[in-house]
């Protein structure tokens, strides 16, 4: 039987209801989620704005779980004063410059037939883990340097999981891309990639956040503003419901 200090082997399913409280304070100052790692026994809450970064490490002890640090950056260089998501938020609103970030135009991939395998089992895990989500679609495309993008768009954010594509013994494949393989932009111009790490969890955290019918009344329109807000004029693609 594991001891409280061992994390389990899905730790991106342990939050223990300290470090939720902080996330929520987070999601409620800036409307995002903060990243959530494990770095052995401790669990780190991390919001990157591009220029101000938090870092709040938990750790369990004999009273259970509880902040062990708190940190806050400006431009790498630690702020010298008392941080706190507050101030965080505070500093990060004021460096923002709303509607700059954009996600590259995708040119149109119609034949799902000719994917490589990745790809459409990625689109499958994705159609479980979006069960039931009719305000989220998912378009698939490539981008002007030739990479395979799965794009879900949500009113609010949009996401893009980027893949190279390779061969094999005269086979396709594809695998994620060696720079920024998940790409997050929120409908106000937030570019939110640093802080989902890379991370498919993290980045679905995001999408996820804004529940079924937040936003336009109609799913389609709504789905369409949404993603030009998120940075690119024009998302081309098949449209998934998934």
């Amino acid at each position: 039987m594991s001891t409280p200090t061992e994390l389990p082997t899905a730790p991106e399913l342990f939050v223990p209801l300290p470090v939720q409280r902080e996330a929520d304070e987070m999601v409620r100052q800036t409307g995002a989620q903060p990243a959530i790692t494990y770095d052995g026994p401790t669990i780190c809450l991390t919001h990157d704005s591009g220029t101000v970064r938090i870092e709040m490490a938990f750790r369990y002890g004999s009273r259970g779980w509880k902040r062990a640090s708190c940190r806050l950056f400006h431009n790498s260089v630690p702020v010298d004063e008392t941080p706190s998501w507050e101030r965080y938020s505070t500093l990060a609103k004021e460096q923002s410059a709303p509607g700059t970030a954009s996600l590259p135009v995708l040119t149109a991939f119609g034949d799902h037939d000719t994917l490589p395998t990745e790809i459409r089992q990625q689109l499958a895990v994705l159609q479980q883990r979006l069960d039931g989500r009719t305000d989220i679609t998912v378009r698939i495309g490539r981008d002007d340097e030739g990479h395979y993008v799965i794009a879900l768009a949500s009113p609010k954010v949009t996401v893009h999981m980027v893949f190279e594509c390779r061969r094999r013994h005269g086979r396709p494949y594809a695998v994620p891309a060696g720079i920024d393989p998940i790409r997050v932009v929120t409908a106000d111009g937030r570019d939110l990639t640093r802080q989902v790490q890379g991370k498919l969890h993290q980045a679905l955290a995001q999408l996820l956040a804004a529940p079924p019918g937040a936003g336009a009344a109609d799913g389609g329109a709504g789905l369409a503003e949404g993603a030009q807000a998120g940075g690119p004029a024009s998302r081309k693609g098949t449209v998934l419901r998934l």
